[in-house]
Formats: structure tokens, C-alpha cells, sequence
């Protein structure tokens, strides 16, 4: 781990203002609407304690935009790594400046939706659910933090959000086909469970990537249906960042913006 590459990487986030206010109200949206919930309806705390904890994705996704992307299209990558620094230092430097990051706001956000359930209701002051949602969303931060790095670093600039969402618009017409052919087989009574049987796998696949989701509760209660998902993140890490290298190294890299 890098800490100048870290640190460098956490100032060029707090010299983008655009950023920086994306950030804000990122963090105060959800407080605010989760604040007028729980004074308007205080019973229902009990039913729906906090947020989602795959609001940390959204956090990881202003953190890791155009990160590796941005000193590829200024040309500073190639100053940073003339340095005695390998690009594998270098990229997993990125990842947990990303990770680290963006798990800070979001155990910060869910603190504070905590506190305020626990104004409203005192009893849910040593929820576990806190815990555990604060837990997910360290992992889930960590997890996005990775595939996002890998896609910055295919590209210059903030081109990985294009890459992002021409991903997902991907997946969305892979779905709204598979849902005609199985509108269509339906209507003419032919047995399509494989075309269901791929068509969940092809979903699973985009969820463990883009939300790579651990039920942190599940995992300490002991249930073996929590280690799938841990091993899932393991490897979604660990191909990211080792696609990051491989393509990092084949790439030259120039000292002008692109």
C-alpha cells in the first residue's frame, strides 16, 4: 500500500467541487427522507430500521469514477510509476483509497440514520442491525471499489462511466429479451427452463459484480449459505485488481493528456 498515492488520490476528490457536492447530497438525501420517515410514521422503526446498505455503492461509484482514469488522460500515471512503485502497488493503492473512502461515508451515513432511530426510539440504541448494515457496506464498498478500478483503468478520463453504463444497459436488454422469449415459449406451451436457468444465472453474475452483497448477520449466525457470496467477493476482488495489472502493464503510457 501506497500512502502518497492514497492520500493523492483523496485530494484530487476534494479539489472536484462537482464531487464534492454530488457527495453531499448523496449523504443528506437519505438522512433527510429516512428523518421525515421516522417523526412522521415512528412505529414502523421496528419494520424498517435503516437503509439498504447497497446505498454504499452509489458512494464508491463518486469515489472511483475516473480514478486511474483521469491521470491516464493528464499523463500523470506515467510520473507516478517512474517512481519506485509497481503498478500492482499502485493499483491496489487506488483500490483501498477508493474502498477506504467510500466506506467512511457510508458507516457515517448509517450512523447517523442510526442515531436518529435511536431519538426516536431509544430501545433501538444496541440494534444489531446497525452492525451488521455498517459491516455490509464496508464490504460492498470494497467489492464495487475493485470492478470499478478495472474499468477506469481500461480507459482515459471518465470514459469508464460509459463503460459502466453501457454494462448495464446491457444487462436491462438482456432481461427485457429474455422476457419476451419467455412470454413467447409461455404462449406456445414449450418447456423454456433452461432459457430460465441461464437467464438467472446471467443475473446473478451482473449482481455479485456491480453489488457484491455479503449478509454479514447470515455469515456470523454460522449459515452456509454465507459463504457463497464471501467467496464471490474474494474472487470478484482479486480478478479486478489482477486484470487491472495485467492491463496496466501492457499499456505505454505518455507524458501528454490525450
Amino acid at each position: 500500500m501506497n500512502r502518497a498515492v492514497c492520500i493523492t488520490t483523496w485530494r484530487e476528490f476534494g479539489a472536484n467541487k462537482v464531487r464534492v457536492i454530488l457527495l453531499t447530497l448523496l449523504f443528506l438525501g437519505p438522512i433527510v427522507t429516512f428523518t421525515l420517515q421516522r417523526c412522521g410514521n415512528p412505529e414502523a422503526l421496528n419494520a424498517d430500521l435503516l437503509s439498504h446498505p447497497l446505498m454504499a455503492s452509489f458512494f464508491t461509484l463518486l469515489w472511483a469514477s475516473g480514478v486511474i482514469g483521469r491521470e491516464v488522460q493528464n499523463g500523470t500515471i506515467a510520473l507516478v510509476l517512474a517512481r519506485p512503485i509497481t503498478i500492482a502497488n499502485y493499483v491496489v493503492s487506488k483500490w483501498f483509497a477508493v474502498g477506504f473512502a467510500a466506506s467512511l461515508c457510508a458507516v457515517e451515513a448509517v450512523f447517523c440514520e442510526h442515531i436518529i432511530s435511536a431519538i426516536n426510539c431509544p430501545s433501538l440504541l444496541w440494534a444489531p442491525e446497525f452492525l451488521a448494515n455498517g459491516f455490509e457496506r464496508i464490504i460492498l464498498c470494497f467489492g464495487t471499489a475493485a470492478f470499478l478500478v478495472f474499468l477506469s483503468s481500461l480507459v482515459s478520463g471518465l470514459k469508464d462511466l460509459a463503460l459502466l453504463a453501457g454494462f448495464g444497459f446491457m444487462f436491462v436488454l438482456y432481461n427485457a429479451f429474455a422476457h419476451t422469449v419467455y412470454a413467447m415459449f409461455g404462449n406456445l406451451h414449450i418447456d423454456n427452463d433452461y432459457c430460465l436457468y441461464f437467464g438467472r444465472i446471467i443475473e446473478s453474475l451482473f449482481t455479485a459484480i456491480l453489488f457484491p452483497y455479503v449478509p454479514v448477520s447470515a455469515f456470523f449466525s454460522g449459515s452456509l449459505f454465507a459463504y457463497g457470496p464471501v467467496l464471490a467477493l474474494f474472487t470478484l476482488i482479486t480478478c479486478c485488481l489482477s486484470f487491472s495489472i495485467w492491463v496496466l502493464t501492457h499499456r505505454e503510457f505518455s507524458y501528454a493528456a490525450d
